[in-house]
């Protein structure tokens, strides 16, 4: 285990880059049709109560990773077990958004570069950095958090000026009722991005301040959430509910139709670089999250497990799917089907183990 430590600041810029990351630029919550930022708004919530708890697993096992709190909970052999199932979990999720950063870069902006370098490039950046530690990701992560703020405040100025808003686009509200909000918030806007923190419990414990580092994570959620909706209430006003489900990259789609006076044009560019941005961070932080376990659980060095994973994740990558809806749609069944399992169910059963074992041992102490 890494020796380094980051600030509770650094952990919220890493917190709000990788909620960011993909999630800005997809069909979010639209399945609610015009109040898909209600949806947003829901999904957040119960991302801010699911953190509480791995906040919990964190606050009882400050020092430990979750891949040892895990053996201690369950034993060597089921502990182990589930540690492993999460490195193998984080892997495949930073292959899915490798994926997803890499045809879009390549949709808007490389057409004529094959997807294989693309992905390359951005898992040799990633391995680069991580190579020299988790202190250097944090860093960068709190440098660049500003750099997404400027382009996102540029981006607002572009679409408010260039006159193409119409609030009326999201009334009125809650025309279908609650059903589809609630149909939304279960399949999608909990899970995605919210619920996927989990993997920062492999960062908690480096963090330099503990408290401040537990309020700091909670309010990035917060912040994400209202972004996220507030971006989704902005992309309907412009586009329409109609064009925005039907669009792949509905942002993108948006910002291309900003333009001041024929003067400022192709201002999606500017989408693209807040996209590879967070997609960067998103990667890295699920990645280090797999390397980080994946070393505790067979006791090999750090970096020595960083390059050979890194292959994996690259050719993963490239193996998900032939094309970007079947991508999409395979996304889309693992998350309704496969990760409450990880994101709910085990962090309850280790939530519950982690409760009694603490009651245990305050009694054993008498405190």
């Amino acid at each position: 285990m890494e020796t380094t430590k980051f600030s509770p600041l650094q952990f919220f810029s890493l917190l709000v880059l990788f909620q960011l990351g993909t999630a800005l630029v997809v069909n979010l919550g639209m399945e609610a049709g015009k109040d898909a930022w209600i949806a947003v708004l829901s999904g957040m919530i119960i991302g801010m109560l699911l953190y509480l708890g791995y906040a919990f697993l964190y606050n009882t096992f400050p020092d430990k990773l979750p891949t040892q709190y895990s053996r201690i909970l369950y034993g060597k052999y089921v502990g182990g077990a589930i540690g492993l199932a999460y490195s193998v979990f984080y892997m495949n999720k930073a292959s899915r958004d490798l994926m997803d950063g890499g045809l879009l870069v390549f949709a808007s902006t490389l057409k004529e570069t094959p997807l294989f370098v693309i992905n390359m490039m951005m898992i040799l950046t990633i391995v680069y950095v991580l190579h020299k530690g988790i202190e250097v990701l944090a860093r960068t992560a709190f440098i660049l958090l500003w750099i997404v703020f400027l382009i996102g405040i540029v981006i607002l100025l572009l679409v408010l000026f260039s006159g193409i808003l119409d609030f009326a686009r999201i009334l009125p509200v809650l025309s279908n009722g609650v059903q589809p909000v609630l149909k939304s918030v279960y399949r999608q806007n909990y899970q995605f991005p919210f619920a996927e923190n989990i993997c920062f419990t492999m960062l908690m414990p480096f963090l330099n301040n503990q408290k401040a580092g537990v309020r700091a994570g909670l309010i990035s959620v917060l912040l994400s959430g209202l972004i996220l909706s507030g971006t989704v209430v902005i992309t309907i006003s412009v586009l329409g509910v109609e064009i925005a489900e039907r669009s792949i990259f509905p942002l993108l789609t948006m910002v291309g139709k900003a333009s001041i006076a024929d003067f400022i044009q192709r201002t999606d560019i500017l989408v693209v670089m807040v996209l590879i941005i967070g997609d960067f961070f998103k990667i890295s932080v699920y990645f280090y999250a797999a390397v980080i376990g994946t070393s505790d659980l067979f006791h090999i060095p750090y970096r020595k497990v960083l390059y050979p994973l890194a292959l994996i994740v690259l050719f993963s990558s490239l193996t998900i799917a032939r094309t970007y809806s079947e991508h999409v749609k395979k996304g889309g069944d693992v998350l309704y089907m496969m990760d409450p399992l990880f994101y709910v169910v085990l962090p309850a059963a280790l939530i519950v183990a982690a409760a009694i074992y603490r009651f245990r041992s305050r009694r054993q102490t008498g405190t």
